[in-house]
């Protein structure tokens, strides 16, 4: 992308390196960028507290006029003491006294220091802020000057997310990391309500996160995730054995609850409804010790991360979402329908997107219900071919990147002229 002067600057804060490719969080922030750079001259700020994103700085370069990837920031030194308290309940009764989001402990003095210094001398027009955990960094802006516009995308509602996700594990008996899930959805509640009315313009994922945000900013609006650019109707490879995918970054709670359902749960009713060899993929960067040893089962593949998902994509007969919690859209649905794999997927998976049961993918919620659904797009061709080509459909008519970059491009220039 040429870089071209525009009529004035926005500041950038992502908490992952943007991206056209790979990590969801990574090409959502990637999005977003490339439609400020048509717009602003951009200084991109990297405050890497997400997982990590693309391994090439490329694509974020060539949109940036300034960009500075900043060393992983530490926890605040309250948090750090909260995290040094050995006993379970003790911690947990002293986060509940904190009353932050644990991922927004990255944001205290010392990177706010750090990013102010970087920034020092310059005036923005408009300030995007990636991820409500990043909020507390605006509440330090300087008053010289004339204010900027903020603009915010939260991406999904975090407070619900932790809400599933704690109603999740506490059904599983894991008491304590339900009790420490409740506790990130009230902190995150909390920071919605005071850091959300700071923001000129709000964007979430999906329309119910939209709406359940938008109590505490009118401000808030949908703009969906997009199929990645990058992913294009691939040639599929064919082969004896069977394989079935699913896609995700690992360290994130939500993907690794579903990859431990799918393994333990799923997998075995269908390899047992099955007469021919099949495999099950699970792709995606921070598996973590526990996927990693449930990876060593006969015909089960858990790779880490991977420099080429669509070699992935080429080969699986059927893309799996099993997530039962989490926020936003699944990018993962989108560049699968794109890829023109066919798609199992739960409610909660594709829920907040125009993806219909029966016709675009397969929707099930129970594991006998789920693995069913596996075998009839395994041993079903013309149903899986049937599925894809309409999924692929689905994606250009409503997920199209360019229409939606259009769209958000429309919206920040509205947002400049305010600044003129």
């Amino acid at each position: 992308m040429t870089k071209t002067p525009r009529r004035g600057g926005a500041l950038f804060l992502a908490p992952v390196l943007p991206a056209d490719r790979g990590n969801g969080l990574a090409m959502r922030v990637g999005f977003f960028l490339d439609a400020y750079a048509r717009e602003y001259r951009v200084d991109l700020a990297v405050i890497p507290i997400a997982s990590a994103g693309a391994k090439s700085e490329a694509f974020a370069r060539s949109r940036a006029w300034r960009m500075q990837i900043f060393p992983r920031p530490v926890p605040d030194a309250h948090f750090s003491l909260i995290a040094a308290v050995r006993d379970p309940a003790e911690r947990l009764a002293a986060f509940r006294r904190y009353q932050r989001p644990s991922l927004a402990s990255f944001t205290g003095a010392a990177t706010r220091q750090m990013l102010m210094g970087w920034i020092e001398g310059c005036t923005y027009d408009v300030v995007h802020v990636s991820r409500l955990y990043l909020a507390p960094l605006i509440d330090a802006w300087p008053n010289a000057g004339a204010r900027p516009r903020f603009v915010i995308d939260c991406d999904e509602d975090d407070a619900a997310a932790y809400r599933q996700l704690a109603r999740i594990v506490r059904r599983a008996g894991a008491s304590v990391d339900a009790d420490w899930a409740d506790c990130e959805a009230k902190a995150f509640a909390t920071l919605a309500s005071s850091a959300l009315p700071q923001f000129d313009l709000a964007f979430a994922a999906s329309a119910g996160d939209a709406a359940s945000l938008r109590r505490h900013s009118t401000a808030l609006t949908l703009l969906p995730n997009v199929a990645p650019q990058a992913a294009r109707p691939i040639r599929r490879r064919r082969h004896r054995s069977k394989m079935l995918l699913f896609v995700g970054t690992m360290g994130y709670a939500p993907n690794h609850d579903a990859a431990r359902w799918l393994i333990t749960r799923i997998w075995p009713r269908i390899r047992g409804g099955l007469k021919s060899p099949a495999r099950l993929m699970i792709v995606g960067s921070n598996p973590g010790s526990a996927l990693d040893r449930l990876g060593r089962q006969r015909n089960i593949v858990v790779t880490g991360a991977v420099d080429d998902i669509g070699e992935f994509y080429r080969r699986a007969d059927v893309a799996l979402i099993p997530v039962r919690a989490g926020g936003g859209t699944r990018i993962k649905l989108l560049e699968a329908a794109a890829c023109g794999v066919p798609i199992v997927s739960t409610t909660f998976g594709a829920a907040g997107t125009t993806f219909r049961n029966g016709r675009d993918l397969l929707v099930a919620d129970q594991e006998e219900q789920f693995a069913r659904a596996c075998l009839r797009i395994l041993t079903r061709p013309r149903l899986a071919a049937a599925l894809a080509a309409r999924a692929r459909r689905r994606v250009s008519q409503d997920y199209d990147a360019k229409a939606w970059s259009a769209w958000l491009a429309a919206r920040l220039s509205r947002l400049a002229g305010q600044c003129d």
